[in-house]
């Protein structure tokens, strides 16, 4: 007879081992992973969400469905959404849910998972119930990015001060293009103060376009008959006697400027150039060009485009001077300007004195390069010459003609007596 072998006997064959659970894991793990590659998402979750739930749905293909469509947003009244999703075979699914009404007095989101690719985003609530506070967010979040966008274009740090000078006489032009300038120069960014001279005698029409700017403005005075030139250079000298620190921008009336122009003024050093437009008439000639620095693949300053057919060299300074370059494509640091101090002795030996240049006649006093004696150490701005950044509008013709008084109509209102009969006569003369 004999003995069974027990469990323990070393001639008992080895009984194989039970896979454990996380083999078991591991190996379904594998399979959905190949079955994702295959058909292109995440097969394995929605396999573990059918099998494994502990209450399972009633409708499996509708449980799909909200699986992978977007999420729904369901009032609290009662109402009933219909989803409607096409799979790659083309079956088309839909299901149909009700909601039943709440006591809660405010309405219910419900917000499921959005799967973006293999990963699931979940949708948060409305950040806040109050619409206006959300619009005062809204409001913070873009002035925050535009002043980021401002301190990429000018560099780091607070801006400068921009000095705003633009010389004005009685015109046609003159309120309408004081009246936009104004607007331009609301939306730059940092503190500005806006020098305006006039010859002889300060006029109301200017005073009121001032007033009503909501800017820090210099109203001046320049000499009787003064001429445009001799009245920016009046700005300058006033400037130059109160020691106003910043950016000199030269924003005639006849000019219409970008708000960059005032991001890459905060770059200049001592004097720099950027690229204007010219549209109107030349010496009788109706056309539009461009005036920019011309520079040489380091990005050194070579020359200056004084049409789109002709470029100076930067050498040439009794040919530039004479070339009718526009003030509005030049910006300089108010510093050089200072006759006496510490920033008096760190200007640059090439920037001329104000007494000087006046002293030399004053025949070059409409070309801004008169405040160089080197037109070549100019610095170049706004990515030598990528875009105009200004515009300067020729046109003799328009500040000869009449206007009315102040653009407004002082006669007395039309009865409906006269307005009838003068539409008589209108059509008797047609």
């Amino acid at each position: 007879m004999k003995l069974p072998l027990s469990a323990g006997s070393p001639d008992s064959a080895p009984e194989l081992a039970k896979p454990s659970l996380p083999a078991t894991w591991l190996i379904l793990h594998a399979l959905f992973c190949a079955t994702s590659m295959a058909v292109g998402f995440r097969f394995s979750r929605l396999v573990v969400f059918l099998l494994f739930l502990p209450t399972p749905p009633l409708n499996p293909a509708a449980h799909l469905v909200s699986l992978v469509s977007p999420p729904v947003m369901l009032a609290s009244s009662n109402a009933t959404a219909t989803i409607t999703t096409t799979t790659t075979t083309t079956t088309t699914v839909t299901t149909t849910t009700t909601v039943a009404e709440t006591d809660n007095a405010h309405h219910q989101v419900h917000h499921g998972p959005v799967f973006v690719g293999r990963h699931a985003i979940r949708v948060r609530k409305w950040p806040h119930p109050d619409p206006s506070e959300l619009l005062k967010a809204h409001h913070i979040l873009a002035a925050v990015q535009n002043a980021q966008r401002s301190s990429r274009r000018r560099g780091n740090g607070p801006p400068r001060p921009v000095i705003a000078v633009t010389p004005t006489a009685t015109s046609a032009l003159q309120a309408p293009s004081l009246t936009s300038l104004a607007h331009t120069l609301r939306l730059v960014d940092g503190p500005l103060v806006w020098i305006v001279v006039e010859p002889g005698h300060r006029t109301d029409a200017v005073a009121a376009v001032l007033a009503r700017s909501t800017l820090d403005f210099h109203h001046l005075v320049g000499p009787e008959a003064a001429s445009t030139a001799q009245l920016r250079m009046h700005a300058l000298r006033e400037i130059q006697r109160q020691k106003m620190d910043g950016v000199v921008v030269f924003a005639d009336e006849n000019g219409i400027l970008r708000t960059e122009l005032f991001d890459e003024a905060q770059k200049v050093k001592s004097v720099g150039a950027l690229p204007v437009g010219i549209l109107g008439e030349d010496e009788g000639t109706k056309e539009s060009f461009m005036q920019a620095p011309a520079c040489d693949e380091a990005g050194k300053l070579v020359g200056y485009h004084v049409s789109d057919e002709t470029v100076l060299p930067a050498d040439r300074s009794d040919m530039l001077l004479s070339s009718r370059l526009e003030w509005a494509g030049f910006v300089l640091n108010a510093r050089v300007l200072w006759e006496s101090g510490a920033s008096a002795a760190e200007r640059p030996e090439w920037v001329r004195d104000l007494d000087a240049i006046v002293d030399a006649g004053g025949a070059h006093l409409d070309s801004p390069l008169a405040l160089v004696t080197d037109a070549g150490r100019v610095e170049p701005l706004a990515g030598c010459a990528q875009a105009a950044l200004a515009w300067s509008l020729r046109s003799d013709a328009l500040r000869e003609v009449k206007f009315p008084h102040e653009w407004k109509f002082d006669a007395p209102l039309v009865n409906a007596a006269s307005r009838q009969q003068s539409v008589a006569n209108t059509e008797d003369g047609h």
